[in-house]
């Protein structure tokens, strides 16, 4: 929604509603077109006979019907029961940010006190000024695709702290293992790690029986030579003895964590996949080479209903991967991303990079053809990283905005032409040379 949008909303309103959230109770304060408030704020409680307390208030108001606008702070989720409620009812809501509230208290009454009626009010005055954003309350098969990311997002965390806690297991007591395979959460190397996860467990199996297990668990794959390897590296391991005990119990639990954790985000990723095909993008999504089953969810479980929005750079913006700027006078600081937005679009986007940087031949030449146009590689990777970031975000919203599949030729026509003058111009920004053609 654009500057002139939100005034032109704000101005059919005949009231305008500043709502404080908090886990239990709500603070609500009404004013009109010109900031006076209407009435004293209301505390109501955070269940249904408060939301109708509101529309109680609402009407002891005359001529107002509902020609009210909503506002109020995403706290946490303590929010969306009655956004959800006052949408259904036919209200418009829409939120404020947190930060501008804060910035705004002094403003106010030029004290830093700060109390809910406060709050309320600050909100809804915010409001009226034109200071606020749309929500992306998700419906349908968007809201449970955004569940399914978050469950995505804990297991994945679950998983990564459980296998930190085995790296560090054998960073103390066998720090030669890893070199014995090529992935320690493999299947063979999980049986070691559950079974006979020290040194001497492997010495006390002995090379011919650690030969049969290995052989059996791998199905043959796991060769003689490596097997032996694993048996001197047990030998002359140097990793200490003291709470190994206690250390390999643990182990042997987190283990079994590990397993779990792998299933289940197996399940949740073909969880992705159903409702990925309800939404008619998955066909377009996946034709993008390095977009998956988890990369296309957790781009549309974020975004919502693609036709909501009317161009590419809502939707870095909605990830916090637009460009701020902080200069003053003769100081410039040049450019950098302002972090503000879901975290979870954010990655996806990263993913989406990392993946089409390792995957999709168009993108590793704009990959290389970034780089090229750096003086030091090594520091600033990351950030040429995330320009690809923001690429992948505006390629997956366009294949769905225009339900079309990925074209080749729309990927490399824009950075292609710049090359020709490559030699001639070099850029003198070291974030214009990053950014540029983004």
């Amino acid at each position: 929604m654009i500057k002139r949008e939100k005034i032109e909303l704000v101005k059919k309103q005949k009231m305008i509603a500043g709502i404080d959230i908090g886990e239990e109770r709500h603070c609500v304060q009404f004013i009109d077109n010109y900031g006076e408030a209407k009435g004293k704020a209301k505390k109501i409680s955070n269940d249904r006979e408060g939301f109708k307390r509101i529309e109680e208030m609402i009407n002891g108001f005359s001529g107002v019907d509902h020609n009210i606008l909503f506002s109020m702070e995403p706290s946490g989720d303590y929010w969306k029961p009655l956004a959800y409620y006052l949408k259904d009812k036919g209200y418009k809501v829409v939120i404020v940010n947190p930060f501008h509230t804060k910035q705004m208290k002094e403003l106010l009454d030029n004290t830093q006190s700060k109390n809910d009626i406060k709050d309320a009010y600050l909100i809804a005055d915010l409001c009226k000024q034109s200071k606020f954003f749309q929500p992306t309350l998700s419906e349908g098969v968007y809201a449970e695709l955004r569940e399914l990311n978050l469950a995505w997002r804990r297991t994945n965390k679950s998983l990564m702290q459980s296998k930190n806690y085995v790296n560090n297991f054998l960073s103390k007591y066998f720090p030669e293992y890893k070199r014995c395979f090529s992935d320690i959460y493999g299947k063979s190397s999980i049986y070691c790690l559950e079974h006979f996860p020290l040194p001497e467990d492997i010495r006390r199996l002995g090379i011919k029986r650690l030969n049969r297990i290995l052989k059996r668990v791998s199905r043959g794959k796991y060769k003689r030579e490596k097997i032996e390897r694993l048996y001197e590296k047990a030998k002359e391991s140097i990793g200490i003895k003291e709470g190994s005990k206690t250390a390999k119990g643990h182990l042997k639990e987190i283990i079994k964590d590990i397993k779990v954790l792998k299933e289940r985000k197996e399940r949740i990723k073909g969880e992705m996949g159903n409702y990925l095909e309800k939404t008619g993008y998955k066909e377009y999504l996946l034709s993008i080479p390095g977009v998956g089953v988890t990369i296309g969810s957790l781009f549309l479980g974020e975004v919502g209903e693609i036709s909501k929005y009317r161009n590419s750079s809502q939707i870095e913006k909605l990830a916090g991967l637009n460009l701020v700027e902080n200069s003053s006078g003769k100081r410039e600081s040049g450019l950098e991303i302002s972090r503000r937005g879901r975290d979870l679009l954010r990655y996806a986007g990263y993913m989406a990079a990392t993946n089409g940087i390792a995957k999709n031949p168009e993108i590793k030449e704009l990959y290389r053809y970034k780089m090229k146009w750096i003086k030091n590689p090594k520091e600033n990777k990351m950030k040429v990283i995330t320009s690809i970031a923001a690429k992948m975000l505006r390629i997956m919203f366009s294949v769905c905005k225009n339900k079309q599949y990925y074209k080749r030729e729309e990927i490399t026509k824009g950075w292609q032409r710049g090359e020709e003058y490559r030699g001639r111009v070099r850029p003198v920004n070291l974030h214009k040379a990053i950014y540029e053609n983004r």
